[in-house]
């Protein structure tokens, strides 16, 4: 008499490690971003990574002037999440870690949204004291008044909520079981070949 293994042994999975972890990073985003998009000023923990590329944004381009120092760290803390992104996507083939870092993206914009808002009063804390990136920026662009600043920061924010949407939904699709995404990959193809890719993990 030979034994044989059950019809649920030889299937896969359905839940890999893996998934469970995406689902996991997938829940915790969308957890952020809910909370993000009715109190942008708390921030999240991820602000704890984001403020040592801002500062690191600054020294680096310090060389190239004073509005490019100023910016710098802005553009730090930006420039992160958008090369990993673009590196995960094209040299790993990481659809879902590039989602996360487009999603993180979008968290850096409500992050900056933020500090823009306060470029007026000034009661955020600075990291060793110093200036306020945004107050001296406005000023030199002439958009420092109430109007210009409430807008400028407003368009920020709200950048920021859709490229945070955009996130956890591309997340989302990569964490469907492998048979719905294979549908929604084929339909996709055939309207935008070149997106198909955003989906293959």
């Amino acid at each position: 008499m030979t034994s044989g293994t059950s019809g649920s042994e030889r299937q896969p999975a359905i839940w890999s490690a893996k998934r469970i972890g995406r689902t996991a990073l997938l829940l915790l985003t969308g957890w952020w971003t809910l909370r993000l998009l009715s109190h942008p000023a708390d921030g999240c923990l991820l602000d704890l990574a984001n403020l040592p590329f801002h500062e690191a944004g600054h020294v680096l381009l310090s060389p190239f002037g004073h509005i490019l120092h100023v910016l710098g760290g802005t553009l730090g803390q930006l420039a992160v999440p958008g090369l990993l992104a673009w590196y995960f996507l094209a040299r790993r083939n990481d659809a879902f870690a590039s989602s996360f870092c487009a999603w993180w993206f979008g968290e850096n914009l409500i992050n900056i949204s933020t500090y823009m808002a306060d470029a007026r009063a000034q009661a955020l804390p600075l990291v060793g004291g110093g200036d306020h990136d945004w107050t001296e920026l406005f000023f030199r662009w002439n958009v420092l008044d109430e109007r210009s600043v409430a807008r400028i920061s407003f368009a920020t924010r709200s950048a920021g909520d859709v490229v945070m949407l955009l996130g956890v939904a591309w997340s989302l699709l990569l964490v469907l079981p492998s048979a719905t995404r294979s549908g929604i990959v084929l339909r996709l193809a055939a309207r935008f070949p070149r997106a198909v890719r955003l989906l293959r993990d």
